[in-house]
């Protein structure tokens, strides 16, 4: 039986970039899908406008605006009916065989879900090149990969089984993740429940602009990385799973002490130290990002131009 993909769409003022979204679904080469357009209380005609495309596979639904990236998804996939969902921003691009590629990997793995390479372009849509080892890709059992940040993925390359996202919890909505990393916590979850193919070949194109969220995300940013850790141990965790989260949560958050204390700001030094050690830190990384902490703050210091 050939499964039908439920495609979601956020968007939010995106005019014309959503309709060339939009485009590169119809344009897909796999013809079994349907698309939910979750319009975010756009005030630039965005729903007029889709909804006067002339494709019975093509849904738009319209709310007032809310501004929570993890919400709209979830209420797009509970709109639509495929027993695999796959989503893409509103200012990325699907070349035409991205769901051709990865539907057809998941059904000779037996994948719970899938990821792919991509490229990145500009507001313009001119290719941004990247350098070769730009890219980390892995299939199968991923999970140490994904906790230690070791992955390349972005949502709009992602197709997943509608019963696997549904049992993963979906997107969460917690507020610690607002926008920030809702999205990479999901795929820990993914992973703790399912193994993932990885595509490698390029089937998406990612813009990156001053307006949208991913130009200003940082997988690299320690307080976002020990937010999505405690997210991550809010959901339901296996007691060995639990202990590995909470050490890279820990660890994280003095590491984010340590970069506080090397910029010499002392106030937020202290609050990371101590929120690490109250939540049960391994001493040794606590020590580790103290020590760091104070040897590069020196440096730093010395490195200051005398008066």
């Amino acid at each position: 039986m050939t499964p039908l993909v439920t495609v979601v769409i956020p968007t939010w003022n995106r005019l014309p970039l959503v309709e060339d979204a939009v485009k590169s679904v119809i344009a897909q080469t796999y013809p079994h899908w349907e698309l939910v357009v979750i319009d975010d209380g756009s005030t630039d005609g965005t729903a007029e406008r889709l909804s006067a495309i002339r494709d019975s596979r093509i849904k738009v639904l319209s709310a007032p605006h809310g501004g929570h990236l993890g919400e709209v998804r979830n209420r797009g996939a509970a709109a639509g009916s495929g027993a695999l969902i796959a989503f893409l921003d509103s200012d990325d691009l699907w070349l035409p065989r991205k769901l051709e590629h990865q539907v057809r990997a998941m059904g000779e793995t037996g994948a719970g879900w899938s990821y792919s390479r991509f490229e990145l372009m500009d507001e313009s849509g001119t290719t941004t090149p990247l350098p070769a080892d730009a890219f980390h890709l892995k299939s199968g059992d991923i999970v140490a990969e994904l906790f230690s940040f070791k992955l390349t993925m972005q949502t709009s390359t992602l197709v997943v089984r509608r019963e696997l996202f549904e049992a993963a919890g979906r997107f969460s909505e917690d507020p610690r993740v607002y926008n920030l990393g809702e999205d990479y916590e999901l795929y820990m979850r993914l992973a703790l429940r399912a193994h993932a193919v990885a595509f490698n070949e390029t089937l998406v194109r990612i813009r990156r602009h001053a307006g949208n969220t991913s130009a200003v995300r940082s997988k690299d940013s320690l307080e976002l990385i020990a937010r999505i850790y405690e997210v991550l141990l809010a959901s339901e965790l296996d007691a060995k799973t639990a202990r590995i989260a909470t050490r890279l949560w820990t660890r994280s958050l003095a590491d984010a002490g340590a970069q506080e204390l090397t910029a010499g700001k002392l106030g937020r030094a202290a609050m990371y130290f101590g929120r690490s050690a109250r939540h049960g830190a391994d001493v040794r990384d606590w020590a580790r990002a103290l020590a760091r902490g104070i040897r590069d703050g020196g440096l730093r210091l010395a490195a200051r131009p005398k008066r």
